[in-house]
């Protein structure tokens, strides 16, 4: 089940991804926490989750996420989804737009991965 998908900001890309706030009712009920999550390579990141309480109070993913946006060199725009599955693991993965052309048809989107 999608928890939430969403376009990057460069804040988002780099130092902490800010969570929309129509996900917040998935989230509350866990409190703040580390989140274990598996992107599409099967590699295992630890999300803290929590509410920023400075200005306008908005949840946001810290701990390995500036890691995992160093390491996956994510960027403005990417699209990034956020998924848990029947077994209740959360999964992870991030599109970039392309102008990639294949047999004569547009590859839109790819799989973010280290270049």
């Amino acid at each position: 089940m999608e928890v939430f998908s969403k376009f990057l900001s460069n804040t988002d890309s780099t130092v902490r991804l800010a969570i929309p706030t129509n996900a917040l009712p998935h989230f509350e009920s866990l409190g703040e926490r580390d989140l274990l999550v598996r992107d599409w390579t099967q590699q295992e990141w630890n999300f803290r989750f929590s509410i920023r309480n400075i200005g306008h109070p908005r949840p946001v993913f810290t701990g390995d996420w500036a890691r995992f946006a160093q390491a996956k060199r994510l960027q403005l725009n990417d699209l990034f989804i956020f998924t848990q599955l029947e077994d209740g693991q959360y999964r992870i993965e991030v599109y970039r737009e392309t102008d990639f052309v294949l047999f004569g048809q547009p590859v839109v989107w790819i799989h973010v991965d280290r270049a």
